[in-house]
């Protein structure tokens, strides 16, 4: 009997021996996951990436290399702009020449031009841009382009001023007349054509721009009644 409480006890010594661990409580386990998952969930999204913008890149402008003419250019450094400086506008004195003056009617001539006008006519070239300002109105915008045998306006004082008026006579057209061969019958030159239309215009316009045989024009005694 003995013997057999003592074989009992071997036998359940070594099955114990060889018994492995009970298995974890799936539920807990269960409930690990499930809590971690819920607490993934809440946690906020990572924010994603942003990249700084480049840096904008300001080209310093570079001074403006000096014209070989005028005034150089500022550089507001502040505003990294360059700003042309105004360019200085050369002003005529519109002021009278002499303290007691009068106009005198200047034809020009084929071969005329302002600064050669000047000279001729007061000893000074510089004083071409005088007679361009008192002549603005018939020489136009480009004062390098001036007409033969129109009349310009030159103050000169008055006790030496020439102010005489053109006289005309009259002329009646013969057959194959017109205005380029009575100017050159007439004074010499056809190119004053020009001369005897402004001083007909009326009648020519009046006429279609026609010239009929027996039609009375006036002609100038002299093309310029100050030469």
């Amino acid at each position: 009997m003995k013997k057999f409480t003592l074989l009992t006890m071997a036998i359940l010594i070594v099955s114990c021996g060889k018994q492995t661990a009970p298995p974890l409580d799936l539920q807990d386990t269960d409930s690990i996951q499930t809590t971690n998952e819920i607490d993934r969930a809440d946690l906020p999204n990572p924010q994603e990436a942003t990249f700084a913008a480049e840096p904008e890149i300001v080209e310093e402008s570079s001074p403006a290399e000096t014209p070989e003419h005028g005034p150089a250019p500022d550089i507001d450094k502040d505003k990294k702009i360059v700003t042309e400086k105004p360019k200085k506008e050369f002003k005529v004195n519109p002021e009278i020449l002499f303290p007691d003056f009068a106009w005198e009617k200047y034809m020009v001539e084929p071969s005329d031009y302002l600064i050669k006008i000047a000279k001729k006519e007061y000893g000074d070239f510089r004083l071409w841009r005088h007679i361009y300002t008192w002549n603005k109105d018939e020489i136009g915008d480009n004062p390098n382009l001036i007409y033969p045998y129109h009349f310009l306006n030159l103050q000169k004082e008055r006790l030496s001023a020439q102010t005489a008026e053109p006289t005309f006579t009259e002329y009646q057209v013969q057959a194959g007349d017109n205005l380029w061969n009575i100017a050159g019958n007439k004074y010499g030159d056809a190119k004053s054509w020009i001369i005897l239309l402004w001083d007909n215009e009326e009648i020519i316009k009046a006429n279609v721009g026609v010239l009929n045989p027996g039609m009375t024009l006036k002609l100038r005694e002299k093309l310029d009644p100050n030469a």
